[in-house]
C-alpha cells in the first residue's frame, strides 16, 4: 500500500511538471545594441544665417543629421521636428525650409529630434534684414589685428570679434556669426558672442562660420592659452597650530609664465620679509619701477609692514619679476612661514 502511494504521488508531480512546461512561453534574448551606433546628436548644417526680406535671399533649406557618440551619420530615425521661435519673422516648414518674412536679430529655429527616451535638438540662429538687393558676402576674418598676439592668460576673459565683409571689402552689418572652440578642455567660447573663457595653458583652435545671403564662409585662429604674466601673493596674519600670531602668504604656491611679475601686498602691521632660498633670477620690475619706488628692487624683500595712517601703501607692498623658468622657494625669516613660485614655460605663455 505504501509504495503504490508514493508511486501515485511521483506520477502526479511529473504530470503537474509537464503542464507547467507546456505552458510557459518561450523567452527570446533581446538582440545586443551596437553602443556606437546609438543616437547621441542632431546637428545642423548651418548654425548662424543672415537673410533679407527680399526675393530669392529669404529663404534656405536646413538640414539635421543624427549622429553617434563618434559623429558618425545615422539613418533609419525617426522624422525631425523643426521648430521657429518667432513665427511673425521667421517661418520653417516640416522639411527645414525656412523662410523669413519680417526683420529681427537673434531668432532661434530649433531642430530636435526624439528616439525612445532620447531627445537631442540643435540651433540655428537667424539674422533678418531689409536690404534690397543684399550685399554679397566676400569674407569672414577673426584674425587679429596687427600688433595682436592672439593670446591670453588662463586668468583672463577676451572677446573674438568676427569681421564680415563683402566682395568690396566694406563691413556688413547685422550679419549672425558662430563661433567654435575645437578643444573645449583648454579654452570654451559662447557660440554667438565669441566670449573666450580659458580652462588651461596650451594652444587652441578657434573657428567663426556664418552664412550670409546664400554663402557660407568660416575661418580660424589658432590661439594661444598662456600660464599668467601677473600674480598676487598677500600677506596676512593668522593663527598656527599652538595659536600664535604669525604671519602667513596666500596663496602660498603660485605657477605664472616667464617674466611675470608678482606683487606682494599686506594687511598686517607686523613687518615680514620674502627672503629667496636662490635670489639670483629674482629681477625688478621694470614696468612699475620707474613710476613706485617701493616696487624696485631686485632679490630678497626686506621686512616690510601695512601703514595704519596710509591704507595705499599697504596696496602698494611690493614686486619682482620672475624671467627664468624654474622653481623659486621663499619664506619670511621672522615667522618662519613659506610659499613658493614656479615659473612654467610651455610655449604657450604670452
Amino acid at each position: 500500500m505504501r509504495r503504490n502511494y508514493w508511486s501515485v504521488v511521483l506520477r502526479a508531480a511529473v504530470v503537474v511538471t509537464a503542464i507547467g512546461c507546456a505552458n510557459d512561453a518561450v523567452v527570446s534574448p533581446q538582440p545586443a545594441t551596437d553602443p556606437g551606433q546609438r543616437f547621441w546628436a542632431l546637428t545642423l548644417d548651418h548654425h548662424a544665417v543672415t537673410l533679407s526680406t527680399a526675393a530669392t535671399f529669404d529663404t534656405i533649406r536646413l538640414t539635421a543629421t543624427p549622429r553617434t557618440v563618434t559623429g558618425a551619420a545615422l539613418a533609419d530615425l525617426p522624422v525631425v521636428t523643426f521648430t521657429s521661435m518667432d513665427q511673425d519673422r521667421v517661418q520653417v516648414d516640416s522639411s527645414g525650409l525656412v523662410r523669413a518674412t519680417g526683420s529681427g536679430i537673434g531668432i532661434s529655429v530649433i531642430a530636435s529630434l526624439t528616439q525612445g527616451d532620447v531627445t537631442r535638438a540643435d540651433t540655428v540662429i537667424i539674422n533678418v534684414t531689409s536690404d534690397a538687393p543684399p550685399p554679397v558676402f566676400g569674407g569672414i576674418s577673426i584674425q587679429p589685428l596687427e600688433g595682436d598676439s592672439a593670446k591670453n592668460t588662463v586668468y583672463a576673459t577676451t572677446v573674438i570679434t568676427a569681421r564680415i565683409i563683402d566682395t568690396d571689402g566694406a563691413d556688413i552689418p547685422n550679419a549672425a556669426v558662430y563661433y567654435t572652440s575645437l578643444d573645449r578642455t583648454t579654452a570654451a567660447i559662447d557660440p554667438s558672442t565669441g566670449v573666450l573663457f580659458p580652462v588651461r595653458p596650451g594652444h587652441v583652435t578657434l573657428v567663426a562660420s556664418a552664412t550670409v545671403y546664400g554663402v557660407t564662409k568660416a575661418d580660424t585662429l589658432l590661439f594661444t592659452i598662456g600660464y599668467p604674466i601677473v600674480a598676487f601673493v598677500s600677506i596676512a596674519p593668522r593663527a598656527n597650530a599652538n595659536g600664535q600670531i604669525v604671519n602667513v602668504f596666500t596663496p602660498s604656491a603660485i605657477t605664472i609664465g616667464p617674466g611675470a611679475i608678482v606683487y606682494f601686498t599686506t594687511a598686517s602691521t607686523s613687518p615680514t620679509d620674502i627672503t629667496f632660498d636662490d635670489p639670483t633670477n629674482v629681477a625688478e620690475d621694470v614696468q612699475d619701477c620707474p613710476f613706485v619706488p617701493s616696487l624696485c628692487g631686485t632679490g630678497n624683500i626686506d621686512a616690510f609692514a601695512a601703514d595704519p595712517s596710509d591704507p595705499a601703501a599697504s596696496v602698494v607692498g611690493r614686486a619682482r619679476r620672475f624671467p627664468v623658468p624654474g622653481t623659486y622657494l621663499y619664506h619670511s625669516t621672522i615667522f618662519g612661514t613659506t610659499g613658493s613660485i614656479v615659473v612654467v614655460n610651455d610655449g604657450a605663455t604670452p
